[in-house]
């Protein structure tokens, strides 16, 4: 069974049939009204900028009817917002969402009733679609949680089977609509919608994270995880490939996804577009990577080739052949060789946007070859695809803003498996040998494809899953020890707690040596097995009372007749308690004997000389003359479970963390959420890359472990804060590479 489907199994039925389907409807709903309050805060607050952005379109057009147009619409924003906001409220809140089987909604039972749509509504229609459809993307890791969390509630083992009232679709058709009910016509109504669309992109995700965190606060999927992506494969290659030599069609086409896509996304198409235009005014020996006039070309003179599809159709000939070229880096020296592409001669007759696009390209893995934390073994693997991701970026421009592109998605995968070693890779690694395999594969095998990166970013998922499970043995191993222990030291704290005020009252050395040592381990053993405020616990601190009190001198007759008939169930109580303990016979018979003089002495009224015990403190009790140092010590200690190696790290002696530094690092600890990656850096300087998977519910205990061996680290967060702090443990940035390479090219164009 999936996941998700385990994971549906432990809700509590909330939206049964018949009077139990109320609960889960009034969640989803309670969810649907969050969203509308948040995104009409966010909306609140967004008016300002897109009145701004407005104004600066305005200013930079030269077109006397856009110019106007932009114009009106930022005085109908600055009049009427208020208006909008409470339209798209009203909107969201009217909306058919009364749950339904997706094959419903798509079902067209006939054709009655069909019409034909004007131009400019179908074009509002597939603007919204695709919207939503770009939302949906944006959103896609907090989507996955939220749509499993509504399906569950609404009574569905899968998302697939119902349609999720909080998604995107209901959200962008909301805010079309509210354009609408001010009057704009069709074209301001597309102009605003675009506005919103750059924005709602960095706001969307926060709001389903806070619904998602309410849900789980309830109970609602709360131990749902995910680990990887698993979107539909993009659009093949051949289509691009088609027009991949026709300057004015790319550049439009270019002009349209850096419009159509959010900001941090569409900038760098739209630098490419810039710098292709500024390349297409300059003669072409002053173009970047140019190192020659072509033969016939007048000097000075733009290129204009009589056949650009011609051109690049050599050139991406060209590529093929240099693609299959072994690709060997000698002595650490990692060649790129994009840069040796683009001085061909043939790549120096490419258009103006194929020329920019080599030289993004090179830059790229420019940025991934100085990446300081991307191991050198991760580097090596990544330069063998140097060609074939030319290659993607030349067919396809959407590449670069488009995360769930395949080629992407798969160089994503790298870095995730890249996580697993770190900067230590051994050659029998077997995430590294399946990695090497793919890479391979792509090298030899790409041409003009896309689903061979669909196909190996697929099998890469599935292998890395196979062996996380194998992983996650290990992991309960060590989680199950972690709860034991927590365990232990809650029932020794339980039992200090108990003892204290018992061993401050007035009796004899004999019982207050019996009480800590003998009866300190009944106690003990009772708060292992049950809570403190259990009838069981109440009784077993109850018969250490009751012990100390029947050996007080009686000197009333009352207490005398009550004494006596309270031996009898008194004495049974304690030997059944010390039946949970390994005494030995004869010390509790020298007990006994003691006992039996105590009580014939408090009888008579006699109180018992106080005599000189040989350990009169109890063996729990922590000795007074041991004071803790102030910065503490890191106590590691080692044992074997089941097969599984756990290290325990805890921080002993310290007091509270309250230097600036400490308190940084131990937040830090705190935050880090499972999944997350730290490298353990031993005094010699050896680093071991380890992964978090568990977090402790009582003490927030961290447990690390690695596919590499049958091995787990516990640590508390004060034990990790400090290894922080003193550089033996750094958090590892698990951003992607490529990601990181795409923000240095946007830094270097300026764009960023």
């Amino acid at each position: 069974m999936s996941q998700s489907a385990n994971a549906v199994s432990k809700v509590v039925s909330i939206n049964a049939v018949g009077r139990e389907r109320g609960p889960g409807l009034r969640i989803v709903n309670d969810a649907r009204q969050q969203l509308s309050d948040g995104l009409c805060r966010w909306l609140s607050g967004t008016r300002a900028a897109i009145s701004e952005e407005l104004f600066l379109l305005a200013d930079g057009t030269r077109e006397r009817l856009l110019q106007t147009r932009y114009l009106d619409l930022r005085q109908e924003i600055e009049r009427s917002w208020n208006q909008y906001i409470d339209a798209f409220r009203h909107g969201l809140a009217e909306a058919d969402w009364t749950p339904k089987p997706v094959a419903e909604v798509l079902d067209v039972p006939d054709f009655a009733g069909l019409q034909l749509v004007e131009d400019d509504e179908l074009s509002e229609r597939i603007v919204v679609r695709e919207f939503a459809a770009q939302l949906a993307e944006t959103c896609d890791d907090e989507l996955y949680g939220l749509d499993r969390r509504v399906a569950a509630l609404l009574g569905h083992e899968e998302p697939a089977e119902i349609e999720n009232p909080l998604s995107p679709n209901y959200v962008c058709q909301a805010l079309a609509d509210a354009a609408a009910a001010l009057g704009l016509d069709s074209e301001s109504r597309l102009l605003l919608i675009r506005r919103i669309e750059r924005h709602l992109h960095l706001a969307l995700p926060t709001l389903y994270h806070d619904i998602n965190s309410n849900l789980i606060d309830r109970g609602i999927l709360a131990d749902l995880t995910r680990s990887y992506k698993r979107n539909a494969p993009g659009a093949n290659l051949a289509s691009a490939a088609h027009a991949a030599g026709k300057t004015d069609a790319a550049t439009g086409a270019l002009q349209a996804a850096a419009e159509n896509l959010p900001p941090a996304a569409g900038d760098i198409l739209g630098a490419m577009q810039r710098l292709a235009a500024a390349r297409t005014q300059m003669p072409f020996a002053a173009q970047p990577g140019s190192t020659a006039t072509p033969p016939g070309a007048p000097v000075g003179e733009p290129l204009s080739p009589a056949n650009a599809a011609a051109i690049s159709h050599a050139f991406l000939a060209s590529l093929n052949e240099a693609q299959h070229m072994e690709w060997t880096p000698s002595a650490g020296i990692l060649q790129n060789q994009v840069r040796v592409v683009r001085e061909s001669s043939v790549a120096q007759q490419v258009s103006p946007l194929e020329a920019v696009t080599i030289d993004i390209v090179a830059m790229l893995f420019d940025f991934v070859f100085n990446d300081n934390e991307l191991p050198a073994t991760v580097k090596s693997l990544v330069g063998q695809l140097q060609i074939p991701v030319l290659k993607v970026a030349m067919l396809d421009h959407s590449f670069f803003a488009n995360r769930q592109h395949p080629a992407r998605r798969f160089l994503d995968g790298i870095t995730g498996v890249a996580l697993h070693w770190g900067a230590n890779a051994r050659e029998d690694d077997p995430f590294l040998q399946r990695l090497e395999s793919l890479v391979g594969r792509i090298q030899q095998e790409f041409e003009t494809n896309i689903e061979i990166f669909s196909e190996a970013i697929e099998e890469l998922e599935n292998f890395v899953v196979m062996h996380e499970a194998e992983e996650a043995a290990t992991v309960e191993i060590a989680a199950d020890a972690v709860i034991r222990r927590e365990v232990e030291e809650a029932a020794a704290e339980r039992t200090q707690a108990a003892l204290r005020p018992l061993l401050e009252k007035e009796q004899p050395p004999v019982v207050r040596g019996f009480i800590g040592d003998h009866w300190a381990s009944v106690l003990h053993q009772k708060a292992l097995i049950t809570e403190a405020e259990s009838a069981g616990w109440q009784d077993t601190v109850e018969v250490a009372e009751q012990l100390i009190w029947s050996v007080l001198p009686k000197n009333d007759p009352d207490e005398r007749l009550r004494l006596i008939s309270a031996l009898p169930m008194l004495l049974a109580r304690i030997n059944a308690g010390l039946a949970m303990t390994s005494i030995d016979a004869t010390e509790r018979s020298a007990f006994f004997d003691a006992l039996v003089e105590l009580h014939a002495a408090a009888l008579k009224g006699q109180k018992t000389e106080e005599t000189p015990q040989t350990n009169p403190t109890p063996k729990m009790a922590e000795p007074a003359s041991i004071q803790p140092a102030v910065d503490g010590d890191l106590l590691v200690t080692r044992r074997v479970e089941e097969g599984v190696v756990i290290e325990d790290v805890m921080l002993v002696g310290a007091s509270p963390m309250r230097r600036a530094r400490d308190i940084e690092a131990l937040d830090a600890a705190r935050s880090l959420k499972r999944g997350d990656w730290v490298d353990f850096i031993d005094d010699s300087g050896q680093v071991a890359r380890e992964r978090l998977n568990w977090v402790s519910p009582q003490k927030g205990i961290l447990v690390f472990s690695n596919h590499r061996a049958a091995r787990a680290i516990s640590i508390s967060p004060e034990a990790l804060a400090r290894q922080i702090r003193d550089g033996a443990a750094r958090i590892v940035d698990d951003s992607s590479f490529f990601d990181r390479a795409i923000d240095g090219v946007m830094r270097s164009l300026n764009v960023a």
